[in-house]
């Protein structure tokens, strides 16, 4: 009997010892594993964020380009106003010009005359 509990307990640490040596040798597999995904994630931020700042490179571009654009169609709309106004006051300055000293009189007076209120716009005092 006493052979037989020093067997089992013989077994038993056997056992134990066999366990343990599979415990260690999966945490160090584990390790292992965990330091390779570490690595790959390194390798995977680093990638993202290549990526991400050539996209935002290229959105600075863009938007340089488009502000650029803008500017040049504002610069365009506002030269084309320009020669519109210019050519509204040259029409009419050519207008006024084309009008008779006897009616450039009376339209004078008429606006003195509503400047000072010495008359209503109808003419009458």
């Amino acid at each position: 009997m006493a052979e037989n509990r020093k067997s089992k307990s013989e077994r038993a640490a056997a056992d134990a010892k066999t366990k343990l040596r599979r415990l260690l040798e999966t945490e160090r597999e584990l390790e292992e594993i965990l330091k390779e995904a570490k690595r790959e994630a390194k390798v995977l931020v680093e990638s993202a964020r290549a990526a991400a700042d050539e996209r935002v490179r290229l959105l600075e571009t863009q938007l340089a380009s488009e502000d650029a654009e803008l500017r040049e169609r504002v610069a365009h709309d506002r030269d084309e106003t320009i020669a519109s106004i210019r050519e509204q006051a040259r029409e009419e300055t050519e207008r006024l010009d084309g009008l008779d000293p006897a009616k450039l009189d009376e339209l004078s007076r008429h606006v003195v005359d509503l400047l000072i209120g010495g008359r209503d716009a109808g003419g009458r005092h």
